[in-house]
């Protein structure tokens, strides 16, 4: 696994007790494999995403304190900024200008304040927010 994406050894040992236990079952055939039936494949890409999210969710964290929003809001912050992950992995140029724009306007109106939304992109993504 990738040392580098570990922020703290306790949510360090939350993603690699779920990556064994996935795998487990991959193989144990209890959850459905790839159609090539890759599962140690299938086993590796779950652990890196485990990874990313859980390496998203300590930098979300790091914007919300910085901004001063209680952590009682840490998860609708934290699901944008899995959002704007999954957006930056999938799309790029002018769809993903006008894919993060909407996002933002999305949880805006769901009640998150935008400055805070623009610092997520920002610091966690490096997009700027005359990007979008």
């Amino acid at each position: 696994m990738n040392e580098k994406l570990r922020t703290t050894r306790r949510s360090g040992a939350v993603v690699d007790r779920a990556h064994r236990r996935y795998a487990s079952s991959v193989l144990q055939g209890k959850t459905p494999c790839r159609a090539d039936g890759d599962t140690v494949t299938q086993s590796s890409n779950y652990g890196e995403a485990s990874e990313r999210m859980e390496l998203r969710a300590d930098q979300v964290r790091e914007v919300l304190m910085s901004h001063g929003v209680p952590l009682i809001q840490f998860v609708p912050y934290r699901n944008f900024g899995l959002h704007v992950d999954k957006l930056v992995r999938n799309h790029s140029g002018a769809t993903l200008r006008s894919l993060l724009l909407a996002a933002t306007e999305y949880w805006q109106a769901y009640g998150l304040r935008r400055d805070v939304l623009f610092d997520i992109c920002l610091k966690v993504f490096g997009l700027d927010s005359e990007q979008f």
